[in-house]
């Protein structure tokens, strides 16, 4: 609505997927109504392809496919990897 009633560009900044590869819900409905979409691109921490998807390690750094949606963290937590290692790491898509 700010959008169109007032005319205000608005911008928003997010992933789109959790680390089981499912949209975030607020990612779902910013997809849908979006005018433009402009991807930052990132490297997969496993091969150096483009990443588009993130998994979640425990605290020894074997990858988890299971937890609560939001778990707030960085690096120590959290790597991205391409589609196809996502596929290898988790065994979810």
């Amino acid at each position: 609505k700010v959008a169109d009633e007032l005319n205000i560009p608005v911008m928003c900044y997010g992933i789109r997927t959790d680390f089981q590869g499912k949209l975030f819900e607020g990612s779902k409905e910013l997809l849908a109504i979006a005018d433009n979409l402009n991807e930052l691109k990132t490297i997969c921490s496993e091969c150096n392809k483009k990443a588009t998807m993130v998994v979640r390690l425990d605290e020894s750094g074997k990858v988890v496919t299971s937890g609560e949606k939001v778990l707030i963290g960085g690096n120590e937590i959290y790597k991205t990897v391409c589609r196809n290692h996502f596929r290898e790491l988790t065994n979810l898509i």
